[in-house]
């Protein structure tokens, strides 16, 4: 009986120990996992830099103006280039922000652009992210506060 009891014991934590490595796996390439950071729309105000010249200015009163986002589009830290700016390369319109969620190490980050275009990026303290393909192979665009 014993020697039941400790297999169905190591049988128990394996099957836990490959379902937490399995969460790890999907969301521990993105991000730890837990709340968003809870960031404020006054955190997000600033000047951000992308790469290759592209620039975010994210104004107080929620307006931004987008410069060279296409810079994005063929960016040192995507493993593919066969992607395109979901936005347009320039523009201004309006940004909001979306509330903390479970297991997501970001928080939505709207561009409502002037002319109709829509781009969803995410943001945390330290920088802004913008999907252009599969996140898992990197196809990503990373946007830092200007110095």
């Amino acid at each position: 009986m014993r020697g039941r009891l400790s297999l169905r014991v190591l049988a128990g934590w394996t099957a836990l120990l490959i379902f937490t490595g399995g969460c790890a796996c999907c969301c521990g390439s993105i991000g730890p996992i837990g709340f968003a950071p809870d960031v404020k729309a006054g955190d997000v105000a600033d000047i951000w830099n992308g790469e290759r010249g592209a620039r975010l200015f994210l104004h107080s009163d929620g307006t931004f103006e987008a410069d060279h986002l296409d810079g994005c589009e063929d960016n040192e830290s995507s493993r593919t280039h066969d992607h395109h700016m979901p936005v347009p390369d320039s523009g201004t319109g309006r940004w909001t922000l979306g509330p903390p969620e479970w297991m997501t190490p970001y928080q939505d980050l709207e561009l409502d652009f002037d002319s109709g275009a829509e781009g969803d990026f995410q943001i945390d303290e330290d920088e802004i992210v913008i999907v252009l393909g599969d996140p898992d192979i990197a196809d990503v665009c990373f946007f830092q506060r200007a110095d």
